[in-house]
């Protein structure tokens, strides 16, 4: 997408053209989150939960510096595999014992800042990116996929109704009846304005 602009002289001979080049907000790469002013990727308008603690909001910001980079999944990468922090590795991060590491993380969880993903060989701890973004600009179809309850009042309809396009797509489970209600509401909101 662009936006050109030309300067004329009074007798309407062109005497300079600006040509300004914009990212598509929506590729397969996912949403591309907005631009704030003070230079970060993050969603301004959202507050953190109602009961989270300033404490645990500097926690929180401890840990969003250790997010593998375009999936907020808490851990690093090495010899091309990502490890994932284990509970205790978390709260050494953030300066907890065993105990009080495992209470943060479920309240954690609890408040819907983060999320425990368990497969049959990993257990993995992702940050909402309502509140914390890894590095990228933009979110991807499983991190929405992962947090769209969250997300559903922060992301734009067009661009919820075109993850879930995606989702279909790429034929995942349960996401089917949603997306069809998305795109016949934004269908009917095209049809409502014409």
């Amino acid at each position: 997408m662009f936006n050109q602009h030309q300067m004329k002289d009074d007798y309407g001979n062109i005497i300079h053209t600006k040509t300004d080049y914009f990212t598509d907000t929506m590729t397969e790469e996912g949403y591309r989150i907005p631009y704030h002013r003070l230079g970060s990727r993050i969603f301004a308008d959202v507050k953190f939960p109602d009961g989270m603690t300033h404490t645990e909001i500097g926690k929180m910001t401890l840990l969003s510096k250790v997010m593998v980079g375009e999936s907020n999944a808490l851990g690093y990468r090495c010899h091309g595999d990502i490890r994932y922090y284990t509970p205790q590795e978390i709260g050494e991060l953030v300066g907890l014992k065993r105990a009080m590491a495992f209470k943060f993380i479920n309240r954690m969880c609890g408040l819907r800042v983060m999320q425990k993903i368990v497969t049959k060989t990993d257990t993995a701890y992702y940050i909402n990116p309502a509140y914390f973004m890894a590095s990228g600009k933009r979110l991807n179809l499983n991190l929405y996929l992962l947090f769209q309850g969250d997300l559903k009042d922060i992301i734009p309809q067009w661009a919820r109704a075109e993850f879930l396009k995606q989702a279909q797509e790429k034929k995942m489970p349960g996401i089917v009846g949603e997306a069809e209600w998305l795109l016949r509401q934004s269908l009917e909101g095209r049809n409502d304005a014409d």
